[in-house]
């Protein structure tokens, strides 16, 4: 594998992306600085907890998600 080819790939196509989650994802896995969670993700968590709260029962336990995977593949 050519190390610098695969380089210049990456960046070329990290200069396409331009949506904020996405942008916001990479930082996340390269541990950039990132001090605070943007607006957007704080949302999508504080609607996931409201959704939880009303709907307890649709909970999936990690073991049974893990089954699911499994059968799934």
């Amino acid at each position: 594998m050519d190390l610098q080819l695969t380089i210049r790939e990456i960046k070329n196509e990290l200069d396409k992306v331009h949506d904020e989650k996405t942008l916001w994802a990479i930082a996340r896995i390269l541990n950039l600085n990132q001090s605070e969670s943007p607006e957007w993700h704080r949302q999508m968590v504080e609607e996931r907890f409201t959704d939880y709260e009303r709907n307890p029962q649709n909970v999936i336990s990690w073991e049974d998600l893990k089954k699911k995977w499994k059968n799934d593949l």
